[in-house]
């Protein structure tokens, strides 16, 4: 056998210790500094009371934006988050858990990402999940493709549950967006206003109503909610 056919060695970064690490001590720990360094505006106001005469629920955000809605939703504990099986999502699970969320591995396949992503399992496992009355929280959006486009799956996870969908996005007055990234990654910075937007309840059970239309229409709302959350941070709202 060839030296080219040995497999390509190991990262130290992509070890599961080091990952479980920089999630759990550092990301986690950063993301606590932030939150406790920080008030917290919210529209609507009421949210959390709101959205549990509708639980369990869907809440779903942009991949580059969900990060910072884990410390600022109350009670972690009725929430379970799902986890791409990505050595990064590695870190942001053990993070979550830190946090005392509950987590679901696996993410939808991409034209660039077909299998590995245990999306199947995952699927049946929201399922499960969003039956047993708990939350779910997933990104709407499937890396590496271009950020922004709402995944199938989460339409199809609506209508088989006949869960409602949340629109959700957070920011911070003093942030860095990395607008060349995919993502448009957002980097919070403490002592900041933390400002937390949502829409919802919407329900993607109508027949007559396209997976496509109902995706177009979920883009659209996280959109709206972003671009407020960055306005209430900046005091422009």
């Amino acid at each position: 056998m060839s030296d080219s056919a040995a497999p390509a060695p190991e990262r130290w970064i992509d070890r599961p210790g080091v990952r479980n690490f920089l999630g759990r001590v550092l990301i986690g720990s950063y993301i606590k500094f932030v939150r406790a360094t920080s008030r917290v505006v919210a529209d609507p106001p009421d949210f959390w009371e709101a959205a549990h005469k509708d639980w369990p629920a869907i809440a779903v955000s942009w991949h580059g934006q969900s990060n910072l809605a884990y410390v600022v939703m109350p009670d972690p504990g009725q929430v379970a988050l799902l986890i791409s099986m990505h050595p990064d999502g590695m870190m942001m699970g053990a993070m979550a858990k830190s946090l005392g969320y509950q987590t679901i591995e696996g993410s939808g396949a991409s034209e660039r990402q077909a299998h590995g992503t245990g999306g199947l399992a995952a699927f049946r496992a929201m399922l499960r999940t969003l039956k047993s009355g708990t939350t779910l929280f997933a990104t709407a959006d499937i890396p590496p493709e271009p950020g922004r486009n709402v995944s199938l799956g989460m339409i199809a996870l609506a209508r088989r549950s006949g869960r409602p969908v949340y629109a959700i996005a957070t920011a911070t007055s003093r942030r860095k967006v990395l607008d060349r990234v995919w993502d448009k990654m957002q980097i919070n910075f403490p002592f900041s206003t933390i400002a937390f937007a949502c829409e919802g309840p919407v329900y993607m059970t109508d027949a007559r109503i396209s997976d496509e239309e109902y995706a177009a229409d979920l883009a659209k709302s996280l959109d709206r909610v972003l671009a407020k959350a960055f306005a209430m941070a900046d005091g422009n709202a």
